[in-house]
């Protein structure tokens, strides 16, 4: 499921949790914090990917990389 990157889309609120799920740029913090993320393929500095966090820890099963960040919007 991707989100898209209208003004009125999820990613206006982008780092926050939304049911469960997030849209984030990767930051340094971030690949420290999350174990596992850093190995994943595709994953480093700057990617935007989205993910559901439980119990603020970051399933990285459910990774997804964006080809767009709305981040950056």
């Amino acid at each position: 499921m991707y989100l898209s990157c209208d003004k009125n889309s999820k990613c206006n609120n982008c780092g926050d949790i939304v049911g469960g799920l997030v849209t984030m740029k990767v930051n340094e913090t971030d690949l420290t914090k999350y174990e596992g993320l850093a190995q994943l393929n595709g994953v480093g500095l700057g990617t935007c990917i989205q993910a559901y966090i439980y119990q603020q820890e970051l399933v990285i099963s459910s990774v997804k990389v964006l080809d767009e960040c709305c981040c950056e919007l």
